[in-house]
């Protein structure tokens, strides 16, 4: 086996298709097919079950993968041996939830390539709990979650801020309060499944029995916003993402505690290697002005 062929295994688990990672690696399918054979004929065991177009793990790819995913790890660690480290090369995974990436991380990530160009980032979204297994799993490097302080023994966690959540509605609606056991006449406007705001509003509306006659659910933050402002109801959104609407006048804070209290952080493996690049990374995270981990304190 070669470390290409453990590369080529772990980007079609990644891609989900042989097809999608030979374009990704800039080979021919038959020679990602290739790779997976010689790993496969070195084991003496299938890796994947090809089931029409899609294909699934199999045992013994399952059980590959943690071992395949270490050797690569120690890898990367036996390359930076002897490098320059005036120039910090390599690859960074990060994952974030939609309202830390397009509010938070633009500074952070134009800061770093800046600095080091020569690392290669790949972004991509999804929520706090994935984006913490992702973490967990070693299929990326970092996650920014949206959650209670994290303290979890197999994780270090960067407290970047406490992130106020709000519920907001268009400029017509008067100045009203949720009140408990109220039946809301305007729709309640909701994101994704198992978003962690999206969990604290629902727990504290259950708890004031409050109820709405109805409900939608749209994935992504900027629909939530323009349909909260075009009065089609009202929604719930960390206030990073509608201060500008909260200034202008286009939406309206309502009135509405909820616990717990949220912060944005930066998790990472407790056990992981950190390469000149995670390092360089790190230290600019932590440079943010909004950062006020030495100020924070849990309620």
């Amino acid at each position: 086996m070669d470390i290409k062929h453990l590369v080529t295994f772990l980007k079609v688990i990644e891609t989900g298709s042989f097809t999608r990672a030979a374009e990704l690696l800039g080979y021919t399918q038959s020679s990602v097919t290739a790779h997976i054979q010689t790993i496969e004929e070195h084991l003496n065991a299938p890796l994947f079950d090809r089931l029409g177009r899609k294909i699934h793990l199999t045992d013994a790819g399952k059980e590959a993968l943690p071992h395949i995913k270490n050797v690569l790890e120690h890898y990367k660690r036996l390359e930076s041996i002897g490098s320059d480290e005036t120039t910090i090369k390599g690859e960074l995974k990060i994952t974030a939830t939609e309202s830390i990436t397009l509010y938070r991380l633009e500074p952070i990530l134009s800061a770093f390539k800046e600095q080091h160009p020569d690392v290669k980032l790949t972004l991509s979204n999804a929520t706090c709990s994935m984006n913490k297994s992702a973490v967990l799993d070693g299929d990326t490097d970092f996650a920014f979650v949206l959650l209670p302080l994290v303290e979890e023994a197999d994780l270090v966690a960067h407290t970047l801020t406490k992130e106020e959540i709000v519920v907001v509605g268009n400029q017509r609606i008067q100045d009203h309060v949720l009140q408990p056991n109220e039946s809301l006449q305007e729709s309640i406007l909701l994101n994704e499944y198992a978003c962690s705001y999206r969990s604290i509003f629902e727990q504290s509306l259950k708890e004031k029995n409050i109820t709405a006659v109805q409900s939608m659910e749209l994935w992504s933050v900027e629909a939530l916003k323009r349909c909260a402002v075009s009065g089609l109801g009202i929604t719930c959104l960390p206030r990073m993402t509608v201060e500008t609407e909260l200034e202008t006048g286009t939406l309206k804070r309502i009135p509405f505690h909820m616990e717990p209290t949220l912060y944005s952080q930066l998790i990472y493996r407790k056990d992981k290697w950190l390469s000149p690049a995670i390092k360089a990374f790190i230290d600019i995270v932590l440079e943010q002005p909004y950062v006020q981990q030495k100020e924070i304190s849990i309620d």
